[in-house]
């Protein structure tokens, strides 16, 4: 791709950042982002159908980057191993891409975003339990469970660890997590 259509485009989702954190996806208009991206709008509409075009390129990529991310990395050696590389892998991604998810999971968000977020985060951890199922681990629990109960653990973490500006680091997260998972609640 061109340089000068990368800067451009570059340009255009930055100003919708600015204003979908200010004023919600919702609320933002074509004028907001040509305006603060200083361009005219034929050339937004050369590269986006609309806002929601836009919009949408941005979370596709975004969530094809979490996809690729939270796969298992490493030999694994214990059933630790196969949460925590995807975890922290998916909160390391979070982080890189923390102004995307700001407005991605947010209130001022679009609501079926959260749920594309969970889709993308149960197919990435199904892949996971998939690559495992070699009978090495006694996994006590139905597939479907295991999955939708780490992905939806993963997102609800994800979500608050965003809304309060990312307060432990992504490894933090995923320890604890795997804590949670592999010992439960209690100090013995």
């Amino acid at each position: 791709m061109d340089r000068r259509i990368k800067k451009t485009k570059k340009s255009i989702k930055e100003a919708l950042f600015k204003f979908a954190v200010i004023k919600g996806m919702e609320n933002v208009t074509v004028q907001d982002i040509i305006d603060e991206a200083d361009i005219n709008r034929a050339t937004f509409y050369y590269h986006y159908k609309d806002k929601y075009n836009l919009f949408q390129e941005i979370v596709d990529e975004t969530l094809e980057g979490l996809v690729n991310d939270v796969v298992i990395q490493q030999e694994t050696q214990s059933f630790a191993d196969i949460i925590y590389s995807p975890a922290l892998a998916a909160f390391e991604h979070v982080d890189r891409y923390k102004d995307v998810y700001k407005i991605i999971i947010s209130k001022k968000g679009l609501p079926e975003l959260r749920w594309k977020m969970l889709d993308t985060l149960k197919s990435s951890v199904r892949k996971n339990i998939d690559l495992i199922q070699d009978g090495r681990f006694d996994i006590s629990v139905e597939k479907d469970f295991l999955v939708n109960f780490i992905a939806g653990a993963l997102l609800a973490l994800i979500i608050d660890w965003i809304e309060s500006d990312s307060p432990n680091e992504p490894s933090v997260m995923a320890d604890q997590l795997v804590r949670v998972m592999i010992k439960g609640v209690y100090r013995e």
